[in-house]
This record gives C-alpha cells, sequence and structure tokens, in this order.
C-alpha cells in the first residue's frame, strides 16, 4: 500500500505546468549541393506562431521553445522550403537540427512547390532509399531501439529470425550490405557478428547519437561498391556547442548508459561520447535463462572547425561481446525409460571485440569545390571455441535423465581471427555549374588478416550398396588451417566518378558513373557501370525513375584460404550482380509518399563449394570454392510513408518476390531451387499516434476520473504505436536420418545414423512468420531535467514462430522457436 501511495505522489509531481518549462532548437542549414552555409533563411516552428530564428552568417540558428514535439520548415528565396519533423524539445536541454536546401529552378512558374519531408536534398541516390532520423528510430515498435531492426520493415528488406537484426534485401545474402559510419566503410556497427553476415541481435549504436541513417537497396552511385545489396550510411550528431557539459542516462531490462557532451573551446568545437553495459547476466536466473549474453559498447565523436572552410572530426565506436552456450544433455524420453544412452553434448564460448576509429578532414576549397579525406582504422576479433562431451545418460522410470556421466571431451573447433583493415578514402565534389555536380575520388584498404583454425577429425563409413556392410571409410584428418595476410603486404583499392546532371529546368536528373575495384592478393579487378535517372512527370507529385548498373563483391577472406593452405581459391573471382530497377513515387500529400518499384538482380560468379557440386557422391571431398553460382531475383515493392504530421505516422510495406538459383550439382543441369533468402511475400504495417496535452486535460476533469488517472504513467508528452509483419516462410532442404552414413562419436563408437540432406534443395519451408508488437512513451518535464518511460512489448499475441528444426545425433528432431511474448520497460533521464 505504500509503494502505491508513493506512486500516486510521484505522479503528482509529474503533472506540473510542462510550459513552464523551454529548451533550444539549435541547427545548421546549408546548400545541399556546395555545402555551403545558407544566410538568412527563416527557421520557423510549424506548431507555434511566430516562434522561429533566421540564420546567421554561419548558416546556424538558434529557437528556444517551449518543452514538446514540434516540426520546423525552413524557408529561402530561390530554394524549396524543408521541413524536419520530431523535434523533441526537453527542459534545459539542446536539440541539434542539420537542414540542407535546393535551388528550386526558376521554370516551375506557377506550380507550387511543396515542402520536401523526405530529405530529398541529402539523398545522393534517386531512387530504392529512405532516410530515418533518431525519434523515428526510437519510436519505432519492436525495434528496441535499433535502426537496423527498422529498415527491417522497409519494402524488399527480409530476416531470417527474430534473434538478428540482419537485412536481406532483395534476395540478397546478409554480407551483401555495405555499412559506412561517418565516411569510414565498416563491417558491422553489430555486436556478435560474424565474418559471412553484418547483422546481429544487438546493434552497437547508441539512438541517442544518430543524426540520420540514409539506406539504398538498389541502384546505388559509384562511390559505393564492393557489395551487391545495398548501402546503409549513418551520420552521427554533434555535440552541443552552447553548453559546458549535458547528458542524459538510461536503464532498462536490458541494460543501462549514459551519454554526456559539451562544447571546445567556446562554440568552435563538440565533443560527444556513449557508454552502455548489458546486465542481463544478473537478472538472467528470473528468466531461466542459460546462454547469457555479456556486452558493452563506447561512442565517441569530436568535431572542431579549424576555420570558416575546414573541419576536423574524430568519430569512434568500440564492442566487447562475451557468450557461453552450455549443451543440455537433460531430456525426457518415455522409449528410453530405465534406460542408457550417449549423446554429443556441444558447448560453445565466443568472446569477440572490434572497433573502428577515423579522422576526416572535410574542405570547402571554393564555392564550388568540396573534399573530405578519411583515415581510419577497424578491427573485429574473433574467439569461437566448440567443445564436445561425449556423455552417458541415465534415464529414470519416467523417461527423464536422472544422472549424466561425461566419458570423453574433445575440442571439436578453435578460431582466433583477427581481420583489420587500415584506410585512406577521399572524396571530392566539383559543381561544374549549377545544374552539373560532379563526385570523384577513391581509396586504398591495407589489408591486416590473422585467423588461426583448428578443426577436428572427423571420420565416416558408408553402406554404398545398401546390403548392411560399410564399403567405405573416409577419414579427414584434425588440421590447423593458418590464414595470414600481414600489414601491408595485402590490399584493396577502388576508385570511382560520378556525373550528376539536372536538364529540362531540373525535371530530369541523371546520375552516370563508372567506379573500379581491384583486389591484390588474387589480382582481379572489375569496372562497374552505373546509370539512372529519374525524370518528374507532374513536378512536385510524380517522379519516374530508372536505374541499371552492374555491382561487384570481392568473397569474404575466409574464401581464399584452404584446409590444407595450398592456395587452391588464391584467384577466386569477385561475385556480379546486374541491377534493373524502374519505379515511379507519388507525392499525394504533405508528409506522405508512395514509392512502387519493380526491380530485376541477376547473379553470376557466385561462390560454390566443389563438394556440393558432386552432390550425389557421397565420399567426394574438396578445398576448393568455384565462381560458378548463378541466380535470378524478380520482385515488385510497394512502400508508403507517413512522416509525423498532425501527430499522426505510419508505414505500409508490400514485397512479392522470387528468386531462382541454378542448381550446379552434377546431373541437375537447368535447374532451378529457391534461394536461401527467399522470401515470397512480406507484408509489415506499422501505425503510431502521438498524445499532446493529455496529462493538462484529465487534470481539468472531475476528481473521479483525475485523481485514478495518477497511477498511470500519463503526460502531456505521450505515444502510442504498433508494427504487424507478416513473410511467408523461410525456405529449407528436408533431411532424413539414414543408417548408410555413420560418423565416429567421442572417439569411441560409431553413430547410429546421419542427417543427411535430401536432393531436393530448399523444396520446404518453414511455416509462416507473423508477429504483432506494441509500444508506448511517456516523457515528463521538470524544472531541470526530463523523464522519458518507455514499454515495449514484441510479439503481443505470443505466436509461435519457428527459426529453425534442430536434428539431434539420436535420430530426434526439436522445434526452435522464435521469440516469445516479450515486454522490455525502460526509462531515460536527461539533464
Amino acid at each position: 500500500m505504500k509503494t502505491i501511495t508513493e506512486l500516486v505522489v510521484l505522479f503528482f509531481l509529474f503533472s506540473g505546468e510542462v510550459f513552464s518549462q523551454a529548451g533550444r532548437i539549435t541547427g545548421l542549414v546549408s546548400d545541399a549541393k556546395t555545402g555551403e552555409p545558407l544566410i538568412g533563411v527563416n527557421v520557423v516552428i510549424n506548431e507555434l506562431k511566430s516562434v522561429g530564428a533566421s540564420t546567421n552568417e554561419s548558416g546556424r540558428f538558434r529557437i528556444v521553445a517551449p518543452v514538446g514535439s514540434y516540426s520546423l520548415k525552413a524557408s529561402l528565396l530561390g530554394y524549396k522550403a524543408v521541413v524536419k519533423t520530431d523535434i523533441i524539445v526537453t527542459t534545459g536541454g539542446e536539440t541539434h537540427v542539420v537542414m540542407k536546401m535546393m535551388e528550386t529552378p526558376l521554370e516551375l512558374g506557377q506550380v507550387t512547390v511543396t515542402p520536401d519531408y523526405f530529405d530529398k536534398a541529402a539523398i545522393e541516390n534517386t531512387m530504392s532509399t529512405v532516410v530515418l532520423g533518431a525519434e523515428e528510430v526510437r519510436r519505432s515498435p519492436g525495434s528496441d531501439q535499433d535502426f537496423q531492426r527498422i529498415l527491417q520493415a522497409m519494402a524488399g528488406v527480409s530476416f531470417s529470425t527474430d534473434q538478428t537484426n540482419e537485412l536481406l534485401v532483395r534476395g540478397g545474402a546478409p554480407d551483401e550490405n555495405l555499412t559506412v559510419l561517418d565516411h569510414m566503410e565498416i563491417h558491422s556497427t553489430n555486436h556478435y557478428p560474424n565474418q559471412y553476415n553484418s547483422g546481429g541481435p544487438i546493434n552497437m549504436i547508441n539512438v541517442d547519437l544518430i543524426q540520420d541513417v540514409q539506406f539504398s537497396t538498389g541502384g546505388f552511385i559509384s562511390k559505393y561498391g564492393d557489395k551487391s545489396s545495398s548501402v546503409m550510411s549513418i551520420t552521427t550528431r554533434e555535440g552541443t556547442r552552447e553548453n559546458l557539459i549535458s547528458g542524459s542516462a538510461n536503464l532498462s531490462m536490458a541494460g543501462y548508459g549514459a551519454v554526456l557532451e559539451g562544447r571546445i573551446n567556446g562554440s568552435a568545437g563538440s565533443w560527444l561520447v556513449s557508454a552502455r553495459k548489458s546486465y542481463v547476466d544478473l537478472i538472467a536466473g528470473s528468466f531461466g535463462l542459460t546462454a547469457i549474453p555479456k556486452y558493452y559498447d563506447l561512442q565517441s565523436k569530436a568535431v572542431y572547425d579549424l576555420s570558416r572552410l575546414h573541419k576536423l572530426s574524430f568519430s569512434g565506436i568500440y564492442g566487447n561481446d562475451l557468450i557461453n552456450i552450455q549443451g543440455e544433455p537433460n531430456a525426457v524420453n518415455l522409449s528410453l525409460a530405465g534406460k542408457n544412452d550417449t549423446v554429443d553434448v556441444y558447448n560453445v564460448d565466443v568472446r569477440q571485440h572490434q572497433y573502428t576509429a577515423g579522422l576526416t578532414l572535410e574542405s570547402k576549397w571554393s564555392d564550388r569545390f568540396v573534399s573530405i579525406v578519411t583515415v581510419s582504422r577497424n578491427n573485429y576479433h574473433d574467439g569461437t571455441f566448440v567443445t564436445s562431451d561425449f556423455t552417458e545418460r541415465h534415464f529414470g522410470s519416467t523417461g527423464k535423465v536422472n544422472a549424466v556421466n561425461i566419458l570423453y571431451s574433445r575440442d571439436i573447433y578453435r578460431q582466433s581471427a583477427d581481420n583489420g583493415e587500415t584506410s585512406v578514402n577521399s572524396e571530392f565534389i566539383w559543381n561544374l555549374d549549377k545544374n552539373n555536380e560532379m563526385n570523384f575520388g577513391g581509396a586504398v584498404k591495407f589489408i591486416d588478416f590473422k585467423s588461426l583454425e583448428s578443426v577436428d577429425a572427423d571420420t565416416a563409413r558408408y553402406d554404398l550398396n545398401g546390403d548392411g556392410d560399410f564399403d567405405a571409410t573416409i577419414t579427414v584428418p584434425a588440421s590447423r588451417i593458418d590464414y595470414n595476410f600481414p600489414f601491408p603486404e595485402q590490399h584493396k583499392a577502388y576508385s570511382y566518378v560520378n556525373d550528376k546532371v539536372r536538364i529540362f529546368g531540373e525535371r530530369l536528373v541523371l546520375n552516370v558513373g563508372v567506379r573500379y575495384d581491384y583486389m591484390s592478393y588474387s589480382g582481379n579487378g572489375d569496372f562497374s557501370p552505373r546509370f539512372s535517372a529519374s525524370y518528374s512527370v507532374v513536378p512536385e507529385r510524380v517522379a519516374l525513375n530508372l536505374s541499371l548498373g552492374k555491382f561487384f563483391q570481392t568473397p569474404a577472406l575466409p574464401y581464399f584460404g584452404d584446409r590444407f593452405q595450398t592456395e587452391v581459391n588464391r584467384y577466386l573471382e569477385s561475385a556480379e550482380a546486374d541491377h534493373y530497377v524502374i519505379g515511379v513515387e507519388y507525392l499525394p500529400a504533405p508528409g506522405l509518399k508512395v514509392d512502387v518499384e519493380g526491380y530485376y538482380k541477376k547473379y553470376t560468379r557466385l561462390p560454390v563449394s566443389e563438394t556440393f557440386v558432386h552432390f550425389f557422391d557421397r565420399t567426394f571431398r574438396s578445398e576448393r570454392t568455384l565462381n560458378i553460382g548463378r541466380q535470378d531475383v524478380y520482385g515488385l515493392d510497394l512502400l508508403v510513408q507517413q512522416k509525423l504530421v498532425k501527430d499522426i505516422y505510419g508505414t505500409l510495406a508490400f514485397s512479392r518476390m522470387e528468386t531462382r538459383y541454378y542448381d550446379p550439382r552434377i546431373g541437375m543441369e537447368g535447374k532451378t531451387f529457391p534461394s536461401d533468402y527467399d522470401f515470397p511475400y512480406v507484408v509489415t504495417a506499422i501505425f503510431g499516434k502521438r498524445f499532446a496535452g493529455l496529462r493538462s486535460t484529465l487534470n481539468e476533469m472531475p476528481f473521479y476520473l483525475k485523481y485514478p488517472s495518477y497511477i498511470l504513467p500519463f503526460s502531456d508528452d505521450m505515444e502510442i504505436s504498433f508494427r504487424y509483419r507478416y513473410a511467408t516462410g523461410k525456405p529449407y532442404t528436408p533431411q532424413v536420418f539414414v543408417t548408410s552414413e555413420q560418423h565416429r562419436e567421442g572417439a569411441s563408437k560409431w553413430s547410429s545414423g546421419w542427417w543427411a540432406a535430401t536432393d531436393n534443395i530448399n523444396s520446404a519451408r518453414y511455416p509462416d512468420y507473423q508477429r504483432f508488437d506494441l509500444a508506448f512513451s511517456s516523457r515528463f518535464n521538470f524544472e531541470a531535467w526530463n523523464l522519458v518511460m518507455f514499454l515495449s512489448v514484441q510479439n503481443v499475441l505470443n505466436r509461435k514462430n519457428v527459426a529453425f528444426y534442430q536434428y539431434n545425433s539420436d535420430g530426434t528432431v526439436e522445434t526452435v522457436y522464435q521469440f516469445a511474448i516479450l515486454p522490455v520497460v525502460g526509462m531515460e533521464v536527461e539533464f
């Protein structure tokens, strides 16, 4: 009872006059082409009358406003107006906004120029691109403030399971996505990544540090490459240039963290630091968890204006991950009641850490020429250790294991790898005139890759003719695989040029470019021509878009090695993907956009194991990888985006896709099967509603409504949202338990059989996926600080979505499910 009374008193305090507090909106407005600051731009808050400011000679502005959620409109004669939504003003806090504006062609005449709600002035690619701000990431239901999980809701994007934020873009694999953080190309921004996947279960980037995320699902310009499917460019914000120090702290069921920031040398620069740590290990017992992830991350950014024309910035991120998965020998099997059996119990221990750090110098040499030079270093360390305990189990009369005895333990797999790159890249932007922008540059990446793998021996015997006698026994001996590309012996390099031309009064925008990629180890190089066009059929309303080009991707470095270090894979070629995209963009109302795109992707030179080619010869083994894989992907995407206008926002995404992988196996020539990433239908719907002034309204109601409402965390700035997602089940290859193949277990006995893949690759599918998520947040503003409370419930209906089937060595099959209903409660304190 005392606790309830304290809560009531606490929420009485929360209900104070919200608009008695105020905060600041600061920002920078620049020309989208030249990067020059714009003077005299009129920046106003749409929701408040006569509240705004004009930019000074540095293109900066400062607005003092009551706490709340707003949208900003920037306007200047000769430029297209820009609207930024989701501007949150907090007590005594500073919200920094960056806005880019495009000149308005005089030829538009009497056409009404509508404001730009979708950051089109900042987008490099003319199609297949979305831009997300920090608040859009923060509020999205089911995303855990992870921007990659939000991007999974975009058209053309699929994913394998709830356990990862991987992006499967238009039939592509999870390693086909380029990640750029503050001009630095990096492998991943996630905890627990691997060589073949840029995704992971948890993102390292703190949403509080995000300025914007640009995501392109295809047809990107020649500036980007060495990836076949998508580009994700993350720009982090600058720290405050007004306060000596300010910050925030957050706490949730997953972990805790803090952000600190402040100015440097008056207002000449700023610094920003974020630190977060999980504490799932402290509460794991309450949830019955046995595989406990432990992780922490650090992120920082510092910016300093060397002069009005030159800016130096530092950006860095670090993550450290640990997880230990202990195999579980316990089971219930009535058929084994009162008996004993032996099984292999596997244990996995993963220890990883990664970092990226770089310096960037941005220089404006004239009003037409800009250079951006970045020197960076990134490294990803992976320590993975797999052991096996050959265990004797004693089953009781009820069929439950009541005692276990480890007979033999051995190392199955051990890896210690460091994958690093030291890069120098440069970008030059030359505005030949107001309708012609030349973008060119290049980079050299010095490879530093060291990997030591130890693989245990594997012995198998086969009954080839089915007569009960084993005709062949094959032993693959234990081996030690040592990869070593010492710095600076091997490198990657690329150069590119892209010409962006606007003609017919800017109604037609063309991007024409070419790129060259080279890898010294294989000696292979590839040219990638690119072309895109966007034609405004109805100015400010309807545009037709077209894109086509070649995209090459270097295989992951482990592909170049082999178990016996014979360099049999040294000359592997890059995989090739040809993109053809056509689409229509429609802007029917302020903040509302409809995109429809059709695409065709043609893959060639995909890496294929020679062992798979000889699939029907069960005794064939090879370390060779061949560039013979081919795949076609066809699809249609629909994306409807509603920015936050009049307190409502939402997204509707629909994707129809088909993949055809040409069967490379001997004897299956001319046949195809679905790829591992074939999801014919994917639908995602997001809807959200903000409630402004609810607490004040309740305070004016009769006491029998007013006082009970204090039990709930109602404030004057609340939001409720939901997300629904449907996807066709993922394809898989059926397995069959055969007794004609047996493997050595525990160095003492043969297995009773083995799970073998059937001939029909990906001929079956898991059940269709469905999930419904809810999210609620409430912001309370006090005299000198703010409190944000949030609740997120994932998989509200507790649907059992299948992750995969686990095939056990005793011939049984278990179903492994994705996330069950998962509530997450947390709070953030801003000061």
